[in-house]
């Protein structure tokens, strides 16, 4: 007897979650928090066209970090083109190249590390010296996340 594996159509997919980091090429420029409703767009499309779940994000002056969940073989990199290109098209930039760093930082991250990760993108502005608290920072995924607690990975 032969016994197959069969997948329900309701079975849940595997969910991966990956960190990028994304730099402007001029890292004294301001332009991710001045042009902010604009990135929100840009993420916003990338969303809608390649499906995928924001668990952490933080918008510095000149830097973008990112905590996503997406179905395991999911590629992350048309996300990412689509974001990088969107923003420096209508922010008048032109070229993705241009206006980008080329080096994007990428990882898989093992749920073992999901919480200090999280922490790691929260905690930033306060790394750049922008702030001396997480909460304190506007542009930042903690705010979603309702009132500020000690650990804002438990909210």
């Amino acid at each position: 007897m032969v016994l197959a594996m069969i997948q329900s159509p309701h079975s849940t997919p595997r969910l991966t979650h990956v960190a990028v980091t994304l730099r402007l090429a001029d890292p004294a420029s301001d332009l991710l928090v001045r042009r902010i409703a604009l990135l929100r767009d840009c993420v916003a499309l990338a969303r809608h066209r390649y499906p995928f779940e924001i668990a952490a994000a933080c918008i510095l002056p000149s830097e973008f970090h990112l905590l996503c969940r997406l179905p395991e073989d999911a590629p992350m990199a048309p996300r990412l083109r689509l974001i990088r290109s969107a923003f420096a098209r209508h922010c008048g930039a032109g070229d993705s190249a241009a206006l980008w760093d080329p080096t994007v930082q990428e990882a898989i991250v093992p749920d073992t590390m999901l919480a200090a990760r999280t922490r790691a993108v929260l905690d930033a502005p306060v790394r750049a010296g922008l702030v001396q608290r997480a909460e304190d920072w506007a542009w930042s995924s903690l705010h979603r996340r309702g009132a500020p607690r000690a650990d804002p990975v438990a909210a």
